[in-house]
């Protein structure tokens, strides 16, 4: 449904939170794609142990070069843009679902 970029840098427990609170919490089933900014706390080894999609830099390219380079992989027509230490609730991507709908 959706395609959701997330750069982080060194922010791995936060990292985590934020994609389980996804896996979790959502109805739909969404692309993830991780940006690493240096991921020197271990975050670049978790990304390929948990086989998501990511895109990766030596430094700290800040979040506009992230969020370019990680919209490369995009596959779906609704890209969101989310921080390493999101938590989303329950029900949040129907609700994105439903305002799309009346849009249209």
């Amino acid at each position: 449904m959706f395609s959701i970029l997330i750069p982080s840098y060194n922010n791995l427990d936060y990292l985590k939170t934020c994609i389980n609170s996804l896996k979790k919490n959502s109805k739909y089933d969404h692309q993830i794609i991780i940006h690493i900014n240096e991921g020197t706390d271990g975050s670049i080894q978790f990304i390929k142990e948990s086989n998501l999609e990511y895109t990766y830099s030596e430094n700290n390219i800040g979040m506009p070069k992230a969020l370019n380079k990680s919209s490369l992989l995009a596959k779906f027509d609704y890209i969101l843009i989310s921080h390493d230490d999101f938590y989303f609730c329950p029900g949040w991507d129907t609700e994105f679902v439903n305002e799309i709908n009346i849009m249209k």
